[in-house]
């Protein structure tokens, strides 16, 4: 049966660990190895008990870890002695369950996205990860895809212009104005805007596109646009300068979108 996802964790943990000790030059005291372990790992929280740990076990494994003192001589900091590997290679940090697992689900959740350039590079990488996994790993990662369930959701919504994603963020990325048309009433045609687009917020199973009107209406606060309802998308040949966004502006914009 599965073993507690908590054991994954520590291995990553503990391959961090190698890595950021192997490739500073410098004693590190616990403070700072905490905050760089914990930002490797995207933790929330890490002990300086279990930082001991973690370490004690590296050297039970004959890894020449050293807690010495700090040339201040108030504090102690951890050094990988390299010279005392005597040439021997670090193994490189395999896949973990864990890692696989939280991949898994997460591809769940983006699925609103297939038939999009998202969904492309999502797929490459899942081919990528699953490439010549032990057999065992993968019976393993089948079990625990049994504990966490992500209903489907609806039809892609996006896979119709598969392309639009592609549009919108080259947009973004070169500060470039564009035309946007979208459905009007069932007798008119499409209504256009024209936009300085800053950034896509995804809000699942919605993609929005925020930016800032182009005319009369730029004082106005920044537009907030579902993209499903976007029908055609035309860069123009004029670039902005950036206008600065407040993210809780947007992000009630977008929730009352």
């Amino acid at each position: 049966m599965m073993r507690n996802l908590a054991r994954y964790e520590q291995l990553l943990r503990i391959f961090a660990l190698l890595e950021i000790l192997a490739s500073s030059r410098t004693l590190l005291d616990d403070k700072a190895l905490i905050a760089l372990v914990k930002e490797r790992l995207g933790l929330s929280r890490l002990s300086a008990r279990t930082l001991h740990r973690d370490c004690e076990f590296l050297v039970f494994c004959g890894y020449p870890i050293d807690h010495a003192p700090m040339p201040t001589g108030r504090k102690y900091g951890w050094r990988l002695d390299a010279a005392a590997l005597a040439g021997r290679r670090i193994p490189p940090e395999p896949l973990t369950l864990l890692e696989l697992a939280s991949f898994s689900v997460g591809r769940d959740l983006l699925r609103a996205f297939e038939g999009t350039i998202l969904w492309t590079g999502i797929e490459s990488l899942r081919a990528k990860l699953e490439r010549g996994l032990p057999a065992a790993l993968v019976e393993k990662l089948a079990e625990v895809r049994r504990v966490f369930h992500v209903p489907p959701p609806d039809a892609a919504r996006y896979a119709a212009r598969p392309r639009m994603l592609s549009a919108l963020s080259r947009a973004i990325s070169d500060c470039r104005a564009v035309e946007i048309e979208e459905p009007s009433g069932a007798d008119a045609g499409p209504s256009r805007r024209r936009l300085h687009p800053m950034m896509l917020v995804i809000s699942l199973p919605r993609v929005q596109l925020a930016g800032w009107e182009i005319g009369p209406a730029e004082a106005d606060p920044p537009a907030v646009i579902d993209i499903d309802r976007i029908t055609k998308v035309t860069p123009l040949d004029t670039t902005f300068a950036p206008r600065p966004l407040d993210p809780a502006t947007i992000a009630a914009l977008a929730g009352g979108g």
